[in-house]
């Protein structure tokens, strides 16, 4: 994953299913990588168990432990 230089918005160029995506961030964007095999952009909010799925993807994005 690789945040913009806001820091909030993950670039998901070969997101699929199986993806676990790690980040710093407690709001993430997923658009299933874009282009005609993508999904609408969607906001995402980790849960209090650090933890969200994509709707659409089903990708998985969890909080980086520290």
């Amino acid at each position: 994953m690789t945040p913009n230089e806001a820091g909030t918005k993950a670039d998901q160029s070969a997101a699929s299913s199986s993806n676990v995506i790690v980040t710093n961030q407690s709001r993430v964007a997923c658009n299933g990588g874009g282009g005609p095999l993508g999904h609408p952009q969607v906001w995402l909010t980790l849960g209090a168990d650090g933890k969200v799925t994509c709707p659409y993807c089903s990708c998985a994005f969890v909080a980086a432990t520290e």
